[in-house]
């Protein structure tokens, strides 16, 4: 386990200082001086008149150097938690990250519990009644939920609940019920896609050699369904669930910015939208880093949930 979780982690590094890379480098996508944009956000917006107090301020702060010595500079300071300073608010991006990263946690954990709520348990129904009317019914929601995009659901429950029924509010981070619908809008597909997956490896499952022992051992079948079945129809679905994790903060970043949800999504618009390439770089980082866990923890509860599957044959 140790030596799958430190392999995970090696490799986790070199992605981020991969992406790092990457992140460093659209400081130079945007005409001027980086060393300039950098000092100005540090000095409240404003620059000395002189241009002998520039290049000596920049001296003295590590500036004028080389892009290669800005890069390490740059990521030393991540790893002291700087980020920088936001081009337009002149706060530490670390701050601002932090402040919009809470918002998006919230949303996308509630967001993600409903994708697994109904993902798993409307996926067993549809396999535990397989070919009934309920099958069917789920079939034709899956098939809808799957195929209408994340946008579309947040502006038709703004017709019909904000607008319409004027029971929840519109827009903005105010309490549970401003929660209400973007978290439908951003986990339908996934739960959608995750009921389907359940149903197909369940009933695939049910297909198996061990169903029939169970059977003739006199195990009753909602044992059978819930304690061989289900369990063994599990690492596919860990896997999914941990890949929208991840797919649930990119689609955030649309629906955020429908309800004007103040998270990691809106905020990553907006910096694009002003050219604060320091809190671009922020975001893409933690976007990235989210990524990278969410991938190493799907891997460490594949030993756990299947334990066909040894340690060291995970990849």
């Amino acid at each position: 386990m140790w030596k799958l979780i430190t392999r995970r982690i090696l490799a986790a590094l070199l992605t981020l200082s991969i992406l790092s890379v990457f992140v460093f480098l659209l400081l130079y996508l945007v005409p001027g001086d980086p060393g300039e944009r950098i000092l100005q956000a540090r000095m409240n917006g404003e620059l000395p008149s002189s241009r002998d107090v520039i290049d000596v301020m920049k001296h003295d702060m590590g500036l004028d150097a080389p892009p290669q010595m800005l890069y390490l500079n740059w990521a030393k300071g991540i790893f002291h938690g700087d980020l920088g300073y936001s081009y337009i608010t002149r706060r530490p991006a670390a701050t601002i990250l932090h402040e919009s990263l809470q918002a998006t946690a919230e949303l996308v954990l509630v967001s993600l519990l409903m994708v697994v709520i109904f993902g798993l348990s409307l996926g067993m129904l549809a396999a535990w009644k397989e070919d009934s009317r309920i099958d069917d019914l789920l079939g034709y929601f899956a098939i809808l939920g799957i195929s209408i995009p994340s946008y579309v659901i947040a502006f038709v429950s703004i017709l019909i609940f904000a607008v319409g029924l004027k029971i929840l509010p519109v827009a903005g981070r105010n309490g549970i019920l401003s929660m209400i619908m973007p978290s439908i809008a951003l986990s339908i597909g996934g739960a959608a896609m995750l009921m389907r997956m359940t149903r197909y490896n369940m009933i695939e499952e049910m297909r198996q050699d061990y169903v029939l022992t169970a059977r003739a051992r006199g195990l009753s079948e909602w044992r059978i369904f819930t304690g061989h079945i289900f369990r063994n129809s599990l690492p596919p679905l860990v896997t999914y669930i941990g890949l929208e994790l991840g797919g649930l903060f990119s689609g955030a970043i649309i629906v955020e910015n429908i309800f004007a949800w103040p998270g990691i999504g809106r905020l990553l618009v907006d910096s694009v939208q002003s050219g604060d390439v320091p809190l671009v770089q922020a975001c893409v980082l933690a976007i990235g880093v989210i990524f990278i866990c969410t991938n190493i923890l799907v891997d460490v509860l594949y030993t756990y949930i299947d334990p066909r599957i040894k340690p060291e044959g995970v990849l």
